[in-house]
């Protein structure tokens, strides 16, 4: 497909279309063996239409993961129940991290040991952790308002303890967390640690 007939496709159409082949590319070859080339053609669109937006794959592929991140945030709505709600959400970390964000999460961890650029290493690190961090505070919020999370639960690195700890668990062992260890992380860290009780 040439450029031309990719530009058929404008705005927020043709990158949808660019970040689900992205992901989709993930999922088949891993980060080590992506190639915008293979996105494009995936994709339908002109190798151009990519770098034209981004300068190479580690920035094609933070722009899809939050793009899906972001789809993930905004469906999600709190029950009140906060441990449900936390392990709902960490059961979700966990199946994305055995999918195309796991690997992309393995070629970011790559991306930033090989990167001298603090600024751009700190990029990552923000498309990495803002969504999650949004959807852990709207839980802690809500328990705050039903008097079951205390008010100082909101501190940044408390709102990103749980799925640090599902990061940790994952680069360490190299696959997502069980439901079994999940519960560990609820019961034994996190819910101690935020609970009004």
């Amino acid at each position: 497909m040439t450029d031309s007939t990719a530009s058929r496709r404008r705005g927020d159409d043709l990158e949808r279309a660019i970040f689900e082949a992205a992901l989709e590319e993930l999922a088949e070859v891993g980060y080590a063996n992506l190639r915008m080339e293979a996105v494009a053609a995936r994709a339908k669109a002109g190798k151009a239409s990519l770098y034209k937006r981004w300068p190479d794959r580690a920035h094609l592929i933070r722009a899809a993961a939050r793009y899906k991140a972001t789809n993930v945030d905004t469906a999600f709505e709190p029950s009140g129940d906060v441990r449900a709600d936390m392990k709902r959400v960490m059961l979700r970390i966990a199946e994305n991290q055995a999918g195309p964000s796991g690997e992309a999460m393995r070629g970011w961890v790559g991306e930033l040991r090989a990167t001298s650029d603090e600024e751009e290493a700190e990029k990552i690190r923000e498309a990495i952790e803002q969504p999650r961090i949004r959807v852990f505070a709207k839980i802690l919020e809500t328990g705050i308002a039903n008097g079951t999370v205390r008010p100082e639960a909101l501190h940044p690195r408390i709102v990103n303890l749980a799925p640090n700890l599902m990061t940790q668990a994952f680069l360490m062992k190299g696959r997502p967390a069980s439901e079994a260890i999940i519960d560990e992380m609820l019961d034994m860290i996190v819910l101690p640690l935020v609970s009004s009780d």
